[in-house]
């Protein structure tokens, strides 16, 4: 993998103590910028990277578009553009289908956060599951581990008055989302 030391530059970046947390994180983690054209990847972690198959430097840059299907993601993807423009929306979680490197497919369960800062562009967080070979046991972890990272990046990023908005009650219903999803196969 490339070095994590960054992650956006000027007032696009992350404070080190951020990505120090989300580098260790073994749930896979990206950030993407809205105040960049197209909200490109600033940040992708080391378990992102293995979970997509690409390398950091393939896709920080880039719109996590590329992991979609040729033919599209379908309507899930204007459900993720509605989300990202609605300012009163803090968080959402998607079903999403993808592509890894490898041209694998995988069913993705995308957990999406928006970090507010003051007087900078908007940050959105986005997490992976690959629910493809779903186990009760796998998305306790996912849930549990997801958590952990979201309390300690909100106890960093409060500090600096940037106030992440999320709960817990959206990481607990991610656990039917999988249900469901799996009900409706």
């Amino acid at each position: 993998m490339t070095d994590t030391s960054t992650a956006g530059h000027g007032e696009h970046a992350l404070p080190a103590s951020v990505i120090e947390i989300l580098s260790r994180s073994e749930v896979p983690i990206v950030f993407a910028d809205a105040g960049i054209d197209d909200a490109p990847l600033i940040f992708a972690n080391d378990a992102f990277c293995r979970l997509s198959g690409y390398d950091r430097d393939e896709v920080v840059g880039r719109n996590c578009r590329f992991l979609q299907p040729e033919q599209g993601a379908g309507p899930v993807r204007e459900r993720i553009r509605a989300f990202m423009a609605n300012d009163a929306k803090t968080q959402d979680r998607f079903l999403i289908s993808n592509v890894r490197k490898s041209g694998e497919r995988f069913l993705n369960l995308l957990y999406m956060s928006k970090l507010r800062r003051p007087g900078k562009p908007t940050l959105f967080l986005g997490s992976q599951f690959d629910i493809t070979k779903f186990t009760a046991r796998g998305a306790d972890a996912f849930d549990d581990a997801l958590a952990s990272d979201i309390q300690q990046i909100n106890a960093l990023t409060s500090q600096s008055g940037w106030p992440m908005l999320s709960s817990t009650a959206t990481l607990a219903s991610s656990f039917e989302t999988i249900i469901q999803a799996k009900l409706n196969d």
